[in-house]
């Protein structure tokens, strides 16, 4: 198992990243479940069981999906002491790099994790010059911490905001402001 770089985060937490395998898909299908469970639950008539198949089977098209259109993107798993908590998935294009998920279990939200990851991603972006995409639901909490690491609002799909950061020369200055 190849692992990225650790992630040094606030209280000594230490995270690593690892390209993602076929071994994941059961942790995937647990993450995903866990970001959609409140959605389902308000589906008459299902029962918990009926709930978790329906998004297995969701988290399931969306790899499919991920895997089909960004075929060439990096595919990893976030993981703390051994265990993994969290997505993130990269596309690097000639002039864009594009945030196509980002995902941490509930439990693991509001630790820095997530901010650092990004701040990884826009400090190899800024490196290359280049600008950094992402789409987020609307609604979402997530949109505040990408406003506040630079992202700016685009095209507004009906269920996503596409937002776009564009490259900084000091990728300290983009990562570090307020």
């Amino acid at each position: 198992m190849t692992h990225i770089s650790p992630l040094h985060l606030p209280a000594d937490n230490v995270a690593v990243l690892r390209k993602q395998n076929g071994h994941d898909l059961g942790f995937l299908q647990t993450l995903y479940a866990s970001r959609r469970w409140a959605e389902v639950s308000a589906v008459p008539g299902w029962n918990d069981a009926q709930r978790r198949a329906f998004l297995h089977t969701q988290a399931e098209l969306q790899r499919q999906h991920y895997e089909k259109h960004f075929a060439t993107a990096d595919f990893l798993i976030v993981e703390q002491a051994g265990s993994p908590i969290g997505r993130l998935c990269v596309q690097y294009a000639a002039d864009d790099v594009r945030i196509v998920d980002i995902a941490l279990l509930p439990d693991w939200h509001g630790r820095g994790i997530g901010t650092e990851l990004l701040r990884r991603v826009l400090a190899k972006a800024d490196a290359q010059g280049q600008t950094c995409s992402l789409s987020v639901e609307l609604g979402s909490r997530a949109r505040q911490l990408y406003e506040r690491l630079g992202f700016r609002a685009g095209a507004d799909t009906g269920l996503y905001t596409q937002m776009q950061r564009p490259a900084r020369l000091d990728a300290r200055e983009a990562v570090d402001s307020p």
